[in-house]
């Protein structure tokens, strides 16, 4: 289970059990990891998926400086838990 190599068969055989996948990326939302990541389920186990993939990303613009911000900002526990149950 690494970044690098990335380990797809592990992502796969995931995919293939429960039929869903939800990506959490602290990165931007567009040309990412996150987004590479949902490209290869969408194109390796289309079939096996039973719902949407989910990204998770904070939104397109500059990280914010204040701390309080940037908490706001990054991906929290109740967006995540959000888009599990949005897949079930």
């Amino acid at each position: 289970r690494t970044l690098v190599p990335l380990d797809v068969d592990t992502i796969l055989n995931s995919i293939k059990k429960t039929g869903r996948l939800v990506v959490v990326d602290e990165g931007y939302p567009r040309c990412g990891f996150a987004t590479d990541i949902a490209a290869l389920a969408v194109s390796r186990a289309f079939d096996a998926l039973k719902a949407p993939v989910k990204i998770i990303t904070p939104p397109a613009t500059p990280v914010p400086f204040s701390p309080a911000l940037e908490k706001e900002w990054i991906p929290s526990s109740e967006k995540i838990e959000k888009a599990v149950r949005e897949v079930l």
